[in-house]
């Protein structure tokens, strides 16, 4: 009621204001009445606008108020509060045609499109209205903030690198490849942990066996939470600390109770911390990457060669552009199936029938070729489109999910396999995606745009045409062969310290790793 109260307000005190205007020789300022927040209107009045002999349109106007009184019921979702209210629709045009084009900016992603569906609904109820052109924006937390206040989180304290083992799609092997990505990279020397963040089904404690179980009178001290040991490898899952019960709750309950396990687990010293996503982009995703005490430096991707499992996936890769989180590395577990148990079979038929040597030949060749069960995949369509430049395809191997259920990885187990020395590679190009970053943070490119000549300019010596600059944008949404001429940049961003997002004239929001247009 109060909202609606504000925005009545608003369109009351903007009728008042035409009013005053035919009265005096100077206008109100549409661009700044229409930014203030209906809250800030009724209490500055008119003390704080600006005057201008410029015409002002009343119908305009009008319009303009009957939008923000539309919108005022909307909220941030992760605020809580109107969308009108915290100032948060930005650049609102309305012509006399009835087209209405705003931009909304939130704390998060509006991965879903709830609150730009909100938006749209909310208009339709306008008579007068034609079409509506409604961007999403949201900018990631500061790398500044997450620094200083990461130092408080003393469990985190001495924790190096944090990667994140994410996919959008339940069953593609998320914990599968965290645990032997975590191991891979401890055979290499590194000290490494494994945090399983999945509240509702924890998989950490079935596909390793710790060799102390976690005893909360010896492990829990004072407010910090002591992690198991696993062949080396620090570990901490809440499938550890209460084996038996499930947990029922809302998802307001389990945020926090990430958090805790997150800050307050003691790590020690770490050279890399595996973090075991649970699939979706809901709050625990959320949380995590924009967890103030939590800096997240990369993320590998897994996923399958099914179409439904790539539709996700992309979800996943956004919220983490998105949020400032490169991904470095994609992972296509069950790429295909490669019979090679049949192999030493073959040559024993042969004998028995007799077969000629070019027979046993084709033979073997025939089963031993790679099956690909679920399709070519779309693992090199994921590399194009967001310039990952780090793959690794693991096959339909019986003795990798036996060895998940036994409690022993299998790159422990298996240490000479090829499934385990792709394990190894992967190992080996996240770390040097890590190095490379890292190496990065004191020399980010200087990225600017010349409006002059519609170019961007990189370091004072690179140029590159808005036109160009749009088509290196490898983003579903965008068609590189259907750039128009006029488009230009409305506002750029750094998100992290590899990428800038751009937000188009038309609409569109890129985001482009700077490896992706950066040539010196």
């Amino acid at each position: 009621a109060m909202r609606r109260l504000a925005a009545c307000l608003v369109m009351l005190t903007c009728a008042d204001a035409f009013q005053t205007s035919r009265m005096i020789p100077w206008k109100l300022s549409s661009s700044l009445a229409v930014c203030r927040s209906s809250r800030r209107c009724m209490h500055k009045g008119f003390s704080g606008w600006s005057m201008q002999a410029a015409a002002l349109d009343p119908d305009i106007f009008s319009k303009k108020s009957e939008v923000l009184a539309s919108l005022a019921d909307i909220d941030d979702p992760v605020r809580g509060e109107s969308i009108v209210s915290t100032s948060a629709v930005k650049n609102l045009e309305v012509d006399a045609s009835g087209r209405v084009q705003f931009t909304v900016q939130l704390s998060a992603p509006d991965l879903q499109g709830i609150v730009k569906k909100a938006c749209e609904e909310a208009l339709s109820c306008l008579p007068w209205v034609s079409d509506v052109k409604i961007t999403v924006m949201s900018l990631p937390p500061s790398d500044s903030l997450r620094e200083a206040s990461r130092s408080q989180a003393m469990g985190l304290k001495g924790v190096k690198h944090v990667i994140l083992c994410a996919s959008c799609k339940g069953g593609v092997g998320k914990s599968t490849t965290a645990v032997n990505l975590a191991y891979s990279m401890h055979k290499l020397g590194f000290r490494t942990g494994i945090l399983d963040v999945d509240i509702y089904g924890p998989s950490l404690p079935t596909m390793v066996k710790p060799e102390k179980p976690f005893d909360p009178r010896r492990d829990i001290v004072g407010n910090e939470i002591m992690p198991v040991d696993g062949y080396g490898v620090k570990l901490m899952s809440m499938g550890f600390i209460n084996p038996v019960d499930s947990f029922v709750m809302r998802g307001s309950r389990v945020t926090p109770l990430v958090q805790q396990l997150v800050s307050t687990t003691a790590w020690g010293d770490l050279d890399y911390l595996i973090i075991d996503m649970p699939p979706g982009t809901g709050d625990i995703q959320l949380t995590l990457s924009q967890m103030e005490t939590l800096r997240i430096d990369a993320a590998v991707i897994v996923t399958t060669p099914q179409r439904l499992s790539f539709v996700d996936v992309v979800k996943g890769i956004e919220m983490f552009d998105k949020v400032g989180i490169p991904s470095v590395a994609v992972v296509e577990n069950m790429a295909y199936f490669q019979n090679n148990a049949l192999q030493d079979q073959i040559q024993v038929f042969a004998d028995k029938y007799s077969l000629p040597r070019e027979a046993v030949s084709e033979l073997e060749q025939m089963l031993g070729a790679k099956q690909f069960v679920f399709g070519q995949g779309h693992k090199q369509r994921l590399l194009d489109m967001w310039g990952i430049q780090n793959s690794v395809s693991i096959p339909l191997f019986p003795d990798l999910a036996k060895q998940s259920d036994s409690g022993l990885p299998f790159v422990l187990a298996y240490p000479e396999t090829e499934v385990s020395k792709a394990y190894t590679a992967l190992a080996e190009s996240v770390a040097s995606e890590v190095e490379k970053l890292k190496s990065c943070r004191d020399s980010l490119p200087l990225v600017e745009y010349d409006s002059a000549s519609k170019h961007f300019v990189i370091n004072g010596l690179q140029r590159i045409s808005a036109v160009e600059m749009r088509r290196l944008c490898r983003s579903p949404a965008n068609d590189p062969n259907n750039v128009r001429d006029n488009v230009e940049p409305v506002d750029f961003i750094p998100l992290g310290r590899y990428a800038i997002s751009i937000q188009w004239n038309d609409g569109h929001q890129s985001l482009m790793p700077y490896r992706s247009f950066v040539t010196s």
